[in-house]
């Protein structure tokens, strides 16, 4: 990359493509009964968030692949076994959304046999090294990319002051740097993960427990004091905290075709009812 290379701007795709259709006040159907409200909402919140936030970046939309979970499924069957009754109805907008972002000359990126947070983290810390990267994303897994420079997460649909998340913010609201993401994020619990934490250990205790830059290799031989109740839950399930941080940490040396970013500016994004009328929806 040289000097003059854009900032990148990594969406998060299956993130936004729930929460367009969850959160869209209004459903949009294809011409064929498919509710595309996803779609639809996907592209409009994506044209905006580059408006305000993005102009001038290149745009990269990664997706979760579909088998993408069944290496962490390997280590732990419960691994968002409680998403099995959720409503996935979102994906039905998935096909349709591709052909769109196409149409819009939107790059997008599914690796096969890979989560999108994984792709997101592998491709943000390398091109954090020659350029600012934005990752545009909701998810709280993706706090551990805050500690290389030059990444910060944007959340739009945050609070006013909250939507740019940096390094201190994360150590600021949650009392731990990014670099000790996974450790916190182990002892607390992911429940949308479904990955268990430690019984009795939440934030402020899982903060106290990791503070000064301690982590979890350094938990056993502390010494117990007031924490003496936590330290000794750690101790008695320590191999799955440590099965469970594995699993909670982000996978940054993915392969991925070398063409996948361009280095160049992405032109201001095509309004979404053009692209749903261009790919025959409407």
């Amino acid at each position: 990359m040289t000097a003059t290379t854009p900032p990148l701007l990594l969406v998060d795709g299956h993130h936004l493509l729930y929460r367009a259709h969850f959160g869209f006040p209004k459903r949009f159907e294809a011409l064929d009964g498919t509710d595309v409200t996803g779609a639809f909402g996907f592209v409009a919140l994506l044209r905006k968030a580059h408006r305000e936030h993005g102009h001038g970046h290149e745009v990269l939309v990664v997706f979760d692949a579909e088998d993408g979970a069944d290496g962490r499924i390997q280590a732990d069957a419960g691994y968002k076994a409680n998403r099995a009754a959720a409503d996935h109805s979102p994906i039905q907008a998935l096909a349709p959304l591709k052909a769109m972002l196409d149409l819009g000359a939107v790059r997008w990126l599914e690796w096969p046999g890979t989560e999108g947070d994984d792709v997101l983290a592998t491709i943000a810390a390398r091109e954090a090294a020659g350029r600012a990267v934005v990752v545009l994303s909701g998810d709280r897994d993706l706090y551990g990319l805050l500690a290389q420079d030059g990444i910060r997460i944007l959340n739009p649909q945050a609070p006013p002051g909250r939507q740019v998340v940096t390094a201190p913010a994360v150590a600021d609201r949650y009392g731990v740097t990014p670099a000790q993401w996974a450790d916190f994020r182990a002892l607390t619990g992911d429940r949308s993960d479904n990955l268990p934490g430690v019984q009795g250990v939440g934030p402020v205790t899982a903060a106290r427990l990791l503070a000064g830059g301690r982590r979890l290799e350094g938990l056993p031989d502390t010494a117990p004091g007031r924490l003496a109740k936590p330290l000794a839950r750690i101790r008695e399930t320590w191999d799955d905290v440590v099965r469970v941080r594995s699993m909670l940490r982000l996978n940054c040396d993915l392969p991925y075709p070398q063409d996948t970013v361009t280095g160049t500016t992405s032109p201001e994004l095509t309004a979404p009812a053009t692209l749903m009328k261009a790919a025959g929806l409407w």
